[in-house]
């Protein structure tokens, strides 16, 4: 990892002075905002076409960041809608299962809770994923500026930390998309607002883009990847981010399977090369990127130590096919990872049989 232009370890250890006033004052107070689906996916990976029998298990952007946050010991909280039906139920069971307060998760006895379906492909590229949903009109799309003003989730999102939420909200419905472009109206002068761009162009197709902008206008750190950068921004130069967003105070921009880097506003810049992987499928790595970061963050961690915590929760969702994880680091493995030296770090390899720091001593 290296600093840019010419850091000390001393500028690579330190956080820029407000976010670590914030972290360190409520340590773990974590929100996030947005849907979750129950996802649907063809036993022994055969094409729709052909399948009679399907597995299940549950997924969506901001209630995989939540998982995993509350999987790793972090009081987390998520703010959502639900139907009223067994897809609801099986939902609220994963999330209490992984130590979410959903206290602020309504039950809408009119909408459905969204589902999608993965669907194994072969290409001239080998096996990837076809994601297809079903989530118009579901009871996450009625998630409106009243799902964030009622109690508790007014309580919640004043008292936190850090709150997260992504494109994907933004795109689901108008009220989804005006009830987050107000974020710093409902958070606490101290609240740390953070938004995964997740620029999904089919969620967008023929639509202004700008509730996604309004999003992105609220945010102090936005992680994007650089292909979405290029294709949402035009770009993917921090500077330009930042001079374009006067509020945002982090950068973090994912370069596929190259490395992840860390820009603050005052000119700071951290990047950590990605762990080598057996990847077994890519759905869910970015959220579980974010989810590292952030833990790393409200932890008072280094930028490079964020981006390694990042660098493994994806790496264990990419090592499985499910959305989410397949296990967290506990706080004694995300030490060794924040110890480790680089050299020991770029000789990391993850794959199903093997998770380096877990055996390492």
């Amino acid at each position: 990892m290296t600093t840019i232009p010419d850091g000390t370890p001393q500028q690579q250890e330190r956080l820029q002075p407000s976010a670590r006033d914030r972290e360190e004052e409520r340590v773990g107070a974590l929100v996030t905002i947005g849907e979750a689906m129950v996802v649907l996916y063809p036993e022994a990976h055969r094409p729709l076409a052909e399948a009679e029998t399907f597995g299940s298990d549950v997924g969506g952007a901001e209630f995989n960041v939540a998982t995993s946050l509350a999987r790793m010991g972090l009081p987390t909280a998520w703010i959502s809608r639900l139907g009223d039906d067994g897809f609801g139920e099986r939902i609220r069971a994963t999330a209490s299962d992984a130590g979410l307060d959903l206290s602020a998760v309504d039950t809408d006895d009119d909408r459905p809770t969204g589902i999608y379906v993965k669907e194994t492909t072969n290409g001239p590229d080998g096996a990837g994923t076809r994601m297809h949903y079903y989530r118009r009109g579901s009871a996450a799309s009625a998630i409106g500026r009243d799902s964030l003003t009622a109690e508790p989730a007014a309580s919640i999102l004043r008292d936190a930390a850090i709150v997260h939420t992504s494109g994907i909200t933004a795109a689901i419905s108008a009220s989804a998309a005006e009830a987050v472009s107000a974020l710093r109206e409902l958070t606490g002068e101290q609240t740390t607002i953070s938004v995964d761009l997740n620029h999904r162009p089919r969620l967008w197709q023929g639509r202004d883009t700008a509730p996604l902008d309004a999003l992105v206008g609220q945010a102090d750190t936005l992680f994007l990847g650089a292909d979405e950068a290029e294709r949402h921004f035009g770009h993917s130069d921090p500077q330009r981010l930042f001079d374009a967003h006067p509020l945002l105070e982090r950068v973090v921009l994912k370069d596929d399977a190259r490395r992840a880097s860390s820009y603050l506003r005052d000119g700071e810049e951290i990047h950590v090369p990605c762990l080598t992987v057996e990847v077994v499928e890519p759905v869910g790595a970015g959220d579980a990127f974010a989810a590292g970061y952030l833990a790393g963050l409200a932890e008072g961690r280094d930028a490079a130590t964020c981006l390694r915590i990042g660098h493994a929760l994806a790496a264990l969702t990419l090592i499985g096919h499910g959305d989410r994880p397949l296990t967290v680091p506990d706080a004694r493995e995300r030490a060794l990872i924040a110890d480790a030296d680089d050299d020991t770090w770029s000789r990391w390899r993850v794959h199903p049989g093997e998770i380096p720091w877990r055996s390492a001593t």
